[in-house]
């Protein structure tokens, strides 16, 4: 679980690093960066990737020899704490407008930020993909996901507050989080963002639609 993953601070600064590049990274560069031995940043890089924080990418090799891997950071991170006065003010602004747009805009803009992470390979099953990515967008928020019978439930909403008086904004946003996670594996899956679907439990699902159907 990427919660699990993040608990190191070595690997929170290895995603630190490669949020901080102009492009994804090398195990050199990041072992520079770090001052971690390069085997240590490869044992890391392979548990980030396996809880889905980020992507790996295969490059041109320099000169003769194996093509190199990179990797790139597939979340932006967590906000800073204390913030939540000027969220109250900033929701309560928008629900003035068109609250739902706006904030699903700005939820994808955000992601955005990042970088577009690497396509999954060939063959791969898009909607497990597009879960592990979105667990790990999430847990970097501080939502604690965790899946069940097919749904990724959000316990731990650190704007539940906010987000109680103003569902458009807040769950517009994170539903623009999860519209363009799921959008940067393939376009072809249906999501659905639930708020409260139970007592302090928001419910997220992803479903594979056919590829002749409209979005």
């Amino acid at each position: 679980m990427s919660f699990h993953a993040l608990a190191v601070p070595s690997r929170r600064h290895i995603l630190d690093a490669l949020r901080a590049g102009d492009g994804p990274l090398g195990v050199k560069e990041l072992a520079a960066a770090t001052e971690l031995h390069p085997n240590t940043v490869r044992f890391h890089l392979d548990v980030l990737a396996d809880a889905g924080l980020l992507t790996r990418e295969r490059t041109a090799p320099d000169g003769r020899g194996r093509p190199q891997i990179r990797y790139r950071a597939v979340t932006p991170p967590a906000p800073p704490t204390g913030y939540q006065f000027l969220s109250e003010v900033l929701a309560a602004q928008l629900d003035r407008g068109r609250a739902g747009d706006l904030a699903e805009q700005a939820g994808r803009s955000w992601l955005r930020s990042v970088g577009r992470p690497a396509p999954p390979p060939p063959g791969a099953d898009t909607v497990e993909v597009a879960t592990t990515r979105a667990i790990a967008v999430f847990s970097e928020l501080g939502f604690q996901p965790s899946r069940d019978a097919g749904v990724i439930n959000l316990s731990a909403c650190p704007f539940q507050d906010v987000a109680r008086r103003h569902p458009d904004v807040v769950c517009g946003m994170h539903r623009g989080l999860l519209r363009e996670v799921v959008e940067t594996v393939t376009p072809h899956i249906a999501t659905d963002l639930v708020p409260f679907a139970r007592p302090g439990v928001c419910v997220a699902r992803l479903t594979a639609v056919d590829k002749e159907m409209p979005r």
